[in-house]
């Protein structure tokens, strides 16, 4: 009885990948009958699974996920190969079968990879390059592993001794936001508030201060914190924007405004971050998808 009802279920399993993609391409109208239809074909596959061996079972379920591969649905072909091993243990020959075609879903999907890449990478490359034209690239090779590309505006140099928002996108596709505090005492800066048009956002980061002709805070963030605040930025990039910033205790605050400048300076650096972000998705991608297409025919060689 345990026997008989793994195939029902089993079998049922894989007939219900096809009942939503159908549902999706159905008119409203058609929406009961095709129910009734796929009912009906649910309690065919349940009366005629119950009575046939593992062996054409397992059969069913490869044949199903053939199916699925020739619509363009590898993920769910890939569940329904995985049935086969998972329910079907001792038919070797079917899981090898299993294991072939799995195989080759993994090769047309990493196929299907390197050409959306290759088609979305060269458009995205023109685009950092147009914006980089603005920026300058720094680099100490003595103590830093990864170089950072800074808008002209938004250089340390170009702001010494006084209170600024910096960004820059480093060559590792990383966007970092120090937020730079000028004064006679340390403040311990732990954060900052942006304020315009009725909206405001805090954020804190990560703080190191030293002293060189007065007292230098600077708060640190990165990643998601970095593009979250560039982008208040560039939403505001009109409006006024005034910065807060927030030491440990709350005498230490200080404000000013960002000039036109900065924010447009800014707003920039907020676009090659998602930018360089996306380059390095779609080089993963298609790093991962390289890697998959060799192991492929490294196990299958063009005869």
């Amino acid at each position: 009885m345990h026997i008989l009802s793994k195939k029902c279920i089993v079998c049922c399993a894989s007939l219900f990948f096809y009942v939503p993609l159908q549902r999706k391409l159905a008119k409203p109208t058609t929406i009961v009958s095709m129910k009734a239809k796929y009912l009906f074909l649910l309690l065919c596959t349940l009366f005629t699974a119950c009575g046939v061996s593992d062996t054409e079972c397992a059969q069913t379920l490869i044949n199903n996920a053939q199916t699925l591969v020739t619509r363009g649905q590898w993920r769910q072909a890939l569940i329904v190969l995985d049935s086969v091993h998972a329910y079907y243990p001792k038919e070797i020959a079917q899981r090898r079968i299993a294991n072939a075609l799995a195989d080759s879903i993994t090769y047309l999907e990493a196929q299907a990879n390197i050409a959306y890449t290759d088609s979305i990478l060269p458009p995205l490359l023109q685009q950092a390059d147009l914006l980089l034209k603005q920026f300058r690239y720094e680099k100490n090779d003595k103590y830093e592993t990864y170089g950072r590309y800074v808008h002209h505006l938004l250089t340390t140099s170009s702001n010494t001794s006084r209170n600024f928002l910096q960004a820059y996108v480093q060559d590792n596709r990383t966007t970092i936001v120090k937020s730079y505090y000028y004064g006679s005492s340390p403040t311990h800066h732990q954060g900052i508030t942006l304020s315009s048009n009725g909206e405001e956002i805090h954020r804190k980061g990560q703080s190191h201060h030293f002293e060189a002709n007065g007292w230098h805070d600077i708060m640190t963030m990165e990643n998601t914190y970095a593009l979250e605040v560039l982008n208040f930025i560039s939403a505001h990039i009109n409006d006024r924007i005034r910065i807060t910033g927030q030491g440990t205790k709350p005498a230490n605050t200080w404000v000013y405004y960002l000039t036109d400048k900065e924010k447009q300076a800014l707003s920039d650096t907020y676009q090659l971050g998602w930018l360089m972000k996306d380059i390095k998705r779609a080089e993963e991608i298609q790093n991962t998808a390289q890697k998959r297409i060799e192991r492929y025919l490294s196990n299958h060689p063009i005869q």
